[in-house]
Order: C-alpha cells, then sequence, then structure tokens
C-alpha cells in the first residue's frame, strides 16, 4: 500500500524525535517511533539503549505512551525512524499484536518512504 498524507506526517514526526543523546547508561534516542490509534490521536516514544540489556525500543515507548494516555489499544498506523524507516522488531510486533489481538489483522505498518503492510504480513502465524 502506498502512504498518503498523513502516513508522511507520521513518519516526519517520528524522525523529528530522534536524538541520540547520551546518558550515564547507554544512549536514548536512537529511533523515534510515531503511532496513530484507530481514533486518530498521536503518540509517540524512543527508544532506549542502556547497560546490561536494559531498555527498549521507540515502537514500545509509543505504545506505552498511548496506553498510559488513553484507553486505547488499536492502532491504525505506526512508525519508526533510526537513520531511516525501520521496520519493527519481532519483539515490537509480537507486543502490538498482543496489546489488541485486531491490531494483528488490522494495523498498517510504514515500512519504507513508500510502502506501508499490514502488521499480519510481519508476524505471520498466529499462535494464540
Amino acid at each position: 500500500m502506498k502512504l498518503n498524507k498523513d502516513d508522511k506526517k507520521l513518519v516526519e514526526r517520528a524522525k523529528s524525535l530522534v536524538s541520540n543523546k547520551k546518558v550515564s547508561g547507554g544512549v536514548v534516542g536512537e529511533v523515534g517511533s510515531a503511532l496513530k490509534t484507530k481514533k486518530g490521536k498521536i503518540f509517540t516514544g524512543v527508544s532506549l539503549d542502556l547497560c546490561c540489556g536494559i531498555g527498549f525500543c521507540g515502537e514500545h515507548s509509543a505504545i506505552a505512551n498511548m496506553i498510559s494516555h488513553s484507553n486505547e489499544t488499536e492502532i491504525e498506523t505506526i512508525v519508526a525512524f533510526g537513520d531511516k524507516i525501520m521496520y519493527p522488531c519481532g519483539r515490537c510486533r509480537e507486543m502490538m499484536r498482543l496489546i489488541n489481538n485486531k491490531n494483528w489483522q488490522d494495523t498498517l505498518v510504514i515500512i519504507n518512504d513508500k510502502n506501508k503492510v499490514k502488521l499480519k504480513e510481519l508476524l505471520p502465524g498466529n499462535w494464540m
């Protein structure tokens, strides 16, 4: 599926979050993520890459922000941006699936500057 104007704005929002800020225990903000809920709200987050394996992806942060600041769990569209648009890792794909079963079927994931795909295309084989 081709990106629309709203998708491109979501990409720019995620890109604007990237900061690569060094902290005492590692780096934060290497990846920015933005998501749009089914109700049209936008939530964002950044990655935390810290010592001892502590931390999480930008998508985790955006999803946690959504959960913390709304009653929504359905993601319409999501994007991660590091030095370019990135595919979500398997853990992020699974998290989207686990917070709402509908996300597996309906969520659109922006995979490059021209295309988006449904989450189920990136996470085949529903095990639940």
